[in-house]
């Protein structure tokens, strides 16, 4: 049935027919010996088509340095295929007059037709390997099909596209009818014997991995056309965009140009290729206002892959990545500002034989909840996370290790005090006792010697977890303290279970952290002060910058905390600032506040002040440039050029 419907199509004496100018010069660009005064005597005799010819080529569309007044020099200037795609275009508008009757919305379809053309041939002279103009006509023909399914169906095929997006029609002229308007562009287009390649492209543009490999390159390049029609439709316009930036580097790799700049010119080509071939396109929107929003939506998306990808699948409290990336960043704020921390490291007792005696699920069930109990406890006060199988571990920020112990404390009592539910799993009792087995150290329990780094806090806590289940587990043990209890009889420690020392060979403790002297290393470019108060979205910045070059970076939550410290005195001499990265919305005093403080700071004032933030707001950016901003960087023009933002960054340190 879908044979002969097609069949039916593509004899249908209302289809549309390639004006005798168009075959002509079809059948002239086919024989390689044909010389060019014959194809310029075939334009020129028909004025009215020679006239809009010319009047293109001298349009911003070619950017000619001086007016073409033939069509041998049009010729001579921009090659036989611009004139020729040129004559095509303009007889492919003499076959749609009349084609918008009955429902078939033709300006749409120009719209798609232009855009997507233009788009096609700015890309091919962008990635090269293609004929640009060759592409340009391909790209105009590609939805043939639908003008020839229309003219044969007329409201039937209009029913049958009406309110469904252009990615999507295909599925849904397969759905209707068992075929597609690529199909029937194709046999069109060879019916009309124009260019293999060109009708291959109207066959794959859709779909271009069934295209042959020798004609991949232009279906490749039409197909990112269409997409570039949908990237300026406001309405699909954030997906498409991300198509165009992940196809453009599979395909283009180094070639691959910048979507911006891409969209906007071809915007501009657009409106000036619909006035030549006078075509109602509808207005175009603001480029450079569709990447604003696509790069906010790709900010958050990224955000959300990145808390995704930190986030346990189980438990849903922070995986090993994520206990990784905090830990080398709290032992950073400890070696550049000695902000000390602590670890708490535990496991649940017995664990294995609950997997053993009750199955898997109970296992699963007993982890979940461990997990939601701890974060009920440590709430702001640290992140909790799931090290490996049983074992969880809290990082605790600028907590000395008597605090710690406490909370450590309260940990325990909170998993111990109440049995955990198991009711909803089969094959386990309704109810099942839990403890745990708890280590912690922390920076200010150590003798002697400096931190060297944060797995040094982790094997530490770890070992008193093994000395806690020596003791008959259910104990809270802390690195040190039996030394430091001898010293300290505080009433806190006199409520927790008596502590052993851990083995012999651990170093006794001190309440002192060491910090190094100078914290610029010999090879580090300098030091950033970064003020976030979104934790994931300053891990990825900060993992950005230091993926480029090894910089002291310190980083604060609160605009309050920022501003006291660049009042301090703090970043003097060795310890002296390269820069000030700072988001706008901040806990406290806001970004400009803080650069308020830095501007009026003696030693802090001629340091680079970049303001990082997810506002648009022109009014916004202008008071931060007025109060002495070096940049005004917001975060969708940071995630959509990374590169280029981080480039600023380290040529302003270096400046300073």
């Amino acid at each position: 049935m879908s044979q002969s419907q097609m069949k039916n199509i593509l004899s249908c004496p209302n289809l549309p027919s390639l004006p005798a100018i168009a075959v002509q010069l079809l059948e002239l660009t086919g024989d390689p010996n044909v010389a060019m005064s014959d194809i310029a005597k075939l334009v020129q005799q028909d004025q009215a088509l020679a006239v809009k010819v010319l009047k293109t080529v001298n349009s911003s569309f070619y950017g000619l340095s001086s007016p073409c007044g033939s069509i041998d020099r049009a010729m001579g200037y921009l090659g036989l295929n611009t004139v020729k795609s040129l004559v095509l275009g303009f007889c492919l508008v003499e076959t749609t007059k009349g084609a918008g009757d009955d429902g078939f919305d033709l300006e749409a379809h120009w719209r798609r037709a232009i855009v997507g053309a233009t788009g096609a041939r700015v890309l091919a002279k962008a990635v090269g390997g293609v004929d640009a103009e060759e592409a340009f006509t391909a790209a105009l023909f590609q939805d043939l099909g639908m003008l020839a399914t229309f003219a044969a169906m007329k409201t039937e095929y209009a029913q049958t596209i009406s309110g469904i997006p252009h990615r999507a029609v295909c599925q849904s002229e397969i759905d209707e009818m068992g075929f597609d308007h690529t199909q029937v562009g194709y046999e069109l287009a060879s019916k009309w014997k124009l260019p293999t390649d060109i009708c291959e492209a109207i066959r794959c543009h859709h779909n271009t991995d069934s295209v042959l490999p020798e004609h991949q390159a232009l279906a490749q390049v039409v197909s990112l056309g269409a997409t570039i029609c949908d990237a300026m439709d406001e309405t699909a316009s954030k997906g498409a965009i991300r198509k165009i930036e992940r196809l453009t580097r599979d395909w283009y790799a180094k070639a691959a140009p910048d979507v911006g700049d891409l969209l906007e010119e071809v915007a501009e080509a657009s409106r000036s290729m619909a006035k030549s071939l006078e075509q109602e396109i509808g207005e175009l929107p603001d480029p450079a206002m569709l990447m604003a929003q696509a790069n906010e939506q790709g900010f958050e998306h990224q955000l959300m892959v990145e808390r995704e990808a930190h986030i346990d699948g189980l438990t849903r409290v922070a995986n090993r990545k994520r206990f990784d990336a905090e830990l080398a960043r709290v032992f950073g704020e400890f070696q550049s500002d000695g902000l000390g921390f602590g670890v708490l490291f535990f496991d649940a007792d017995k664990f294995k034989s609950v997997n053993d005696t009750y199955g898997h699920g109970a296992g699963d069930a007993v982890l979940i909840d461990l997990a939601r109990r701890t974060s009920k406890v440590i709430g702001e006060r640290g992140i909790v996370c799931r090290y490996g199988g049983e074992e969880f571990a809290v990082i605790v920020p600028g907590a000395t290790l008597d605090e710690c112990a406490k909370i450590a404390e309260e940990v325990r009592l909170k998993i111990c005090n109440t049995p955990f539910d198991l009711s909803g799993i089969e094959g386990a009792p309704d109810e099942l006792a839990v403890t745990v087995s708890i280590g912690v150290s922390s920076t200010d329990a150590q003798q002697g010697s400096q931190v060297s780094n944060g797995d040094q806090l982790v094997a530490q806590a770890d070992e008193c977890v093994y000395a806690a289940k020596n003791d008959g587990r259910n104990n809270v043990k802390v690195w040190g303290w039996f030394e430091k209890g001898k010293a300290q009889d505080s009433q806190e420690k006199q409520s927790m279970p008596a502590p052993a020392s851990v083995p012999a060979s651990v170093p006794g403790p001190t309440l002192e952290p060491v910090i190094p002297s100078s914290h610029k290393g010999a090879d580090s470019l300098g030091r950033i002060l970064f003020v976030e108060d979104d934790a994931l979205a300053a891990t990825l910045v900060i993992s950005l910058i230091k993926r480029r070059s090894k910089v002291d970076i310190q980083w604060v939550k609160s605009g309050t905390k920022a501003c006291m410290l660049l009042e301090s005195g703090k970043f003097a001499g060795d310890q002296s600032l390269n820069l000030v990265l700072c988001d706008f919305s901040l806990p406290g005093c806001n970004g400009h506040e803080v650069l308020r403080v830095a501007k009026r700071t003696p030693g802090i004032s001629d340091v680079p002040f970049f303001m990082l933030t997810g506002s648009t707001d022109t009014d916004m950016r202008d008071e931060s440039h007025r109060l002495g901003a070096t940049k005004f960087i917001g975060k969708d023009e940071f995630c959509a050029n990374v590169n280029k933002w981080l480039d600023e960054v380290f040529g302003a340190m270096a400046a300073a």
